[in-house]
Parts: C-alpha cells; sequence; structure tokens
C-alpha cells in the first residue's frame, strides 16, 4: 500500500499510463512516457491485473529538490519537473530551443505545453492542462523563451 501504485486508483493509473501525469501530478520520468493510444479498457485490464500480483515494499527515493530563486517561470519550470526531460538549458532528452519560434504568441505556446498530444499525436510530453496553475503558464512561457538564446545557470540541488 504505500510503496508503488499502491494506493493509486484506477483514474490515477490510467492518466499516468495515458498522460503521463503521477497522481501527485509530478511527470513520469524517462523511459516511462506517455502511451496515448492505449483504451480505457486497455488501461483498466493493466491495472487489474497488476491489482492480483503480490505487492512488495520497495521505497524509492523521491526526485532531487531544486531551489530555485529569481524568474518564477524558471521556477515553474523546475517545480513542475520539466527540466527533468528538457535539461536546465532547455536541450536535454528532449530539445525545446526551437519551440518559441514553432509557436510565436504565447498563448500558441501555452496551448502546446496544455495540450502538445493536440498538436502532435503520439508525443511523449505529458498533458499539463490540469496540472500546472492557471497563473503559472505565462511566467513558465516567458522562460521558455529565454532558452533559445542562452544557457541559464542549472539550480542548486538538495540532497
Amino acid at each position: 500500500e504505500e510503496t508503488g501504485i499502491g494506493r493509486w486508483s484506477r483514474e490515477d493509473f490510467r492518466r499516468a499510463l495515458q498522460d503521463g501525469i503521477r497522481p501527485d501530478k509530478r511527470p513520469l520520468r524517462y523511459p516511462m512516457v506517455p502511451y496515448r493510444p492505449l483504451s480505457d479498457e486497455e488501461s483498466d485490464a493493466i491495472f487489474a491485473f497488476l491489482r492480483t500480483v503480490p505487492a512488495i515494499k520497495n521505497a524509492v527515493k523521491p526526485p532531487e529538490t531544486y531551489v530555485v530563486s529569481g524568474d518564477r517561470g524558471k521556477q515553474v519550470y523546475y517545480a513542475y519537473g520539466c527540466n527533468g526531460c528538457h535539461g536546465d538549458a532547455g536541450h536535454g532528452q528532449y530539445d525545446l530551443r526551437k519551440g518559441p519560434a514553432k509557436y510565436p504568441t504565447d498563448d500558441e505556446l501555452i496551448a502546446w505545453i496544455r495540450h502538445p498530444e493536440r498538436l502532435r499525436p503520439g508525443i511523449a510530453m505529458p498533458t499539463w492542462d490540469g496540472v500546472i496553475k492557471e497563473e503559472e503558464y505565462a511566467p513558465l512561457a516567458g522562460y521558455v523563451r529565454t532558452l533559445t538564446s542562452a544557457a541559464p545557470a542549472p539550480a542548486e540541488r538538495i540532497r
């Protein structure tokens, strides 16, 4: 019950598999990526099967916490773990530095962040709608735009 998916509901599991967002609103980490073609019925069947597997206790250390000062957009970028896929400077596992050119207005960039799968079906980026707070989108978009020209200093990791 305490570890893994022990306390997850069927809906929590479905969202993690299909949208890439855990119940605590953190994204799944690579190599776990959303699998949007999975139907609700298929997701529910996997969940039901996993409930038949004997539980084990396997506490996993939570991800590192980042202390970010200054820019609100940078704080949002780290708070939602964007750096986990995009790196500290926007060119990690998935390079986002050309995104602002594809989405020249903040409204277009925010629409992409909210629902990337609507613009690129099958993309691994999670659906952030309902996860990122409404007032955090504009600062996040502003910060993402800074990643096209300069490599910001990484946040300080706390261990």
